[in-house]
């Protein structure tokens, strides 16, 4: 199984890291029509520490994990709802000038309705992002972790990344319930320990009856994420 380290800003959900910069973002002189876009993964992952929740107006929930670092489990486009799990994908934009070193990008995600402590309801969320470019490339990230019982929602949650107009990433999560087999197999998916992750994925499921060989198995990295 492969293990990849990465440090990363979540919410409870997955909170995104807009980050904001004087360096020059127009980029008047991008094509949109020759731009290239790939997942390159995508998966379960699973928190191996966190800096505590923050507010963020940002999230689907209003909270936020800060500076978590987190490892992937195994490459899949099916989450079990289990409590502290991670739903994320690598992307790769590319075919971008050099210059400007910076560019916009806005972040959709569509999941289905979540009803929040306030009873309002929610179906995703969507913010600008700005990335860095490197050799003409974007390497980066996004996800959702289910950090609340609330989130505990079986269906499909979408992930999009687009360029002005252009659609330039689409992926697409499952949900389900685990069984207590499938749960004790995946075993700790948060520091809080196997019990908590149990107890939230049965509580769920009452409620919802009806060298380069290194860098790819640990490697750090600021991500843009959010709900």
């Amino acid at each position: 199984m492969k293990y990849i380290i990465l440090l990363l800003v979540i919410s409870t959900a997955i909170i995104g890291i807009d980050y904001s910069f004087n360096n020059r973002t127009d980029d008047e002189n991008t094509d949109i029509s020759t731009i290239k876009a790939k997942v390159i993964k995508a998966g379960l992952f699973k928190v191996i520490r966190s800096g505590g929740l923050v507010n963020s107006t940002n999230t689907s929930t209003g909270k936020a994990i800060s500076k978590p670092v987190i490892q992937m489990v195994k490459t899949s486009n099916r989450i079990p709802l289990i409590k502290d799990a991670h739903m994320s994908l690598q992307y790769r934009i590319w075919n971008l000038p050099d210059q400007p070193a910076y560019i916009k990008l806005k972040r959709v995600l569509k999941h289905p309705p979540i009803t929040l402590p306030d009873r309002s309801v929610s179906t995703g969320s969507e913010y600008m992002i700005t990335s860095k470019v490197s050799i003409g490339q974007v390497i980066a990230y996004t996800g959702y972790g289910l950090n609340e019982d609330y989130e505990m929602v079986q269906g499909d949650w979408t992930f999009q990344i687009w360029r002005e107009d252009k659609k330039l990433i689409e992926q697409t999560f499952t949900t389900y319930l685990p069984d207590d087999a499938e749960i004790q197999q995946l075993g700790n998916l948060s520091p809080s320990g196997y019990n908590n992750a149990l107890m939230a994925s049965k509580s769920a499921s009452i409620k919802k009856k009806p060298d380069k060989k290194n860098q790819n198995t640990q490697t750090a990295a600021k991500r843009n994420w959010i709900n």
